[in-house]
């Protein structure tokens, strides 16, 4: 069986990370250098702001914790991770976070890839390996119907963008 894949190594991660969500993330690998099959994210993120429940059509996530603490709610379900623990969250079922700690680290693979060109179109460049200030405000009409528009394109279902707090 032949693949089109080659083996690739991130040296520079400033130079695949960017602002989302007021977070620091870092695209390990995408779906450009997975052949489509996955893309892992290390995501670096503070308390407060999380997206708000909402599913997926076409891809399963998986988190892993790095550093801190989340309370995942997948269907009517509650998962407390700590540092070193795993969650998957199946595609077709709803699901959210709250960051417990002042920060989380975790690294999110997305099956098959796709999803993570959202995240690129939503985010910019980062300028540090920290992460940048918090918002003033909330998100522009402007940037929701952008991410209204995203979320269909993108099989995102059910997310009220009046809850989402940033972007």
């Amino acid at each position: 069986m032949e693949t089109n894949l080659s083996a690739y190594a991130v040296t520079n991660k400033l130079e695949r990370s960017r602002y989302y969500m007021s977070g620091l993330w870092t695209f390990l690998a995408t779906g450009k250098d997975t052949n489509g099959q996955f893309a892992l994210i290390e995501c670096y993120q503070r308390k407060g702001i999380e997206p708000p429940r909402h599913m997926h059509s076409k891809e399963d996530e998986i988190n892993y914790l790095l550093e801190g603490e989340m309370l995942f709610v997948v269907g009517e379900t509650e998962h407390s991770l700590h540092t070193g623990d795993f969650i998957f969250l199946p595609k077709n079922i709803p699901h959210h976070f709250k960051i417990q700690s002042d920060t989380v680290k975790s690294l999110l693979q997305v099956t098959p890839a796709g999803l993570e060109e959202m995240f690129l179109e939503l985010s910019r460049p980062a300028e540090r390996l920290e992460l940048p200030p918090r918002p003033a405000g909330p998100p522009s009409p402007e940037i929701l119907a952008k991410i209204k528009r995203l979320q269909q394109q993108y099989g995102i279902i059910g997310m009220d963008l009046q809850k989402l707090k940033t972007s």
